[in-house]
């Protein structure tokens, strides 16, 4: 598989893994939304709803109890009005509740809340009937003896109702909070799982173009440092380091055909020096004569201290030139440096030069 194909799948797993996660937290989170949602708009005002019903009978009896011992009409009238009210409500808190029961045990309880709650309101309707016929007595004896039990029987009831729905909501609660514990742990352990595995990839993927490449270099390296072009790196790959590898390879072959090829000229050229009946010197920088001269020049000069003198002092050190020609001419040699300018010495003793299109000049008549 191609480099680039490698990085392209991986991009690929990085971008669905991103969006996988993310899709499973949106999922679980629009879950745990529509929980947190049931428990705070349904358990618990269903809850504290239940615990409102005790309320509201204590006001149905505290109504009842005001008409029963109001001595005015008005205030009995007013009182009644009130406790019609409060039974209203009560009515409404209990239908309320047999809307929201969410279990067998609810239900029960509250249809047992519904018959007392009958019974209670049966008791109360007499005694008002009592009270507004003018019979205190029986409407005081009916409260005690009937409205009383029945309060005391209700309120029971729906104090059940409430522990009910108390447990409810707090077991609602607990799990809503263990599913957002299991959600969170979740998401941050599949998070830390993608993140190893995404980052073992990268790193798989980085070691496979690094490796290669340092090995490329660390053969390149010894290669440089002991001119040994016989040397290639293995090719175990056909992607673009492998073809890499190939192309360098085929460069440093190129480089030992070339060097074998140099080394073969230079044997050459090496060999007409010390064979040709010329002495032929190269001047370097600084009119230094070079350590690469024919061997006919230690001949010509009776020496074979050459390489490394002074150009001026090698060959005119035995003539008889004024200061001035010799300053000419070391002017001259030092303006031929640049331009690739050869200086030999002929058997007849003539010196000549050659410049870099091998035009041959003649030096002036003193040098001859």
């Amino acid at each position: 598989m191609e480099i680039r194909q490698r990085i392209t799948l991986l991009v690929a797993i990085t971008v669905i893994a991103i969006l996988s996660l993310g899709g499973y937290a949106i999922v679980q989170f629009r879950s745990n939304a529509s929980e947190v949602r049931l428990v705070t708009e349904g358990v618990v005002p269903s809850a504290l709803a239940a615990s409102d019903l005790v309320s509201q009978l204590k006001d149905v009896q505290l109504a009842a109890t005001s008409m029963v011992s109001a001595s005015d009409q008005t205030i009995v009238g007013q009182a009644n009005d009130a406790l019609k009210e409060h039974k209203k409500q009560l009515q409404e808190g209990l239908e309320l509740q047999a809307r929201q029961a969410n279990s067998e045990t609810q239900k029960a309880v509250v249809e047992e809340a519904k018959d007392g709650l009958a019974g209670y309101f049966a008791a109360i309707d007499d005694t008002v009937k009592f009270k507004l016929a003018g019979q205190e007595q029986m409407a005081q004896a009916n409260l005690a003896a009937n409205v009383f039990v029945y309060e005391r029987e209700l309120r029971q009831i729906l104090t059940t109702l409430r522990t009910e729905k108390n447990r409810t909501k707090d077991q609602a609660i607990e799990t809503l909070n263990g599913n957002l514990s299991h959600t969170v742990t979740t998401v941050s352990t599949v998070t830390v799982i993608t993140i190893l595995a995404l980052s073992a990839l990268g790193m798989l993927l980085y070691r496979q173009i690094t490796d290669p490449l340092s090995r490329m270099q660390a053969m390149m390296s010894e290669i440089a440092s002991s001119q040994d072009f016989t040397r290639r790196v293995p090719v175990d790959r056909q992607d673009e380091i492998g073809r890499s590898v190939i192309a360098f390879n085929t460069m440093i072959a190129k480089t030992h055909e070339n060097s074998l090829l140099l080394r073969q000229k230079t044997h050459d050229i090496q060999t007409m020096l010390q064979n040709m009946p010329q002495g032929i010197l190269t001047i370097t920088c600084g009119n230094v004569v070079h350590s690469e001269y024919s061997a006919c020049l230690e001949t010509l000069f009776e020496t074979r201290d050459i390489a490394g003198r002074d150009m001026i002092d090698l060959v005119f050190s035995n003539t008889n030139l004024g200061v001035d020609v010799l300053a000419q001419v070391d002017a001259v040699a030092g303006a031929c440096i640049g331009e690739d300018r050869i200086v030999y010495a002929c058997p007849n003793g003539r010196l000549r030069s050659i410049d870099s299109n091998l035009t041959d000049i003649d030096p002036p008549d003193e040098f001859r």
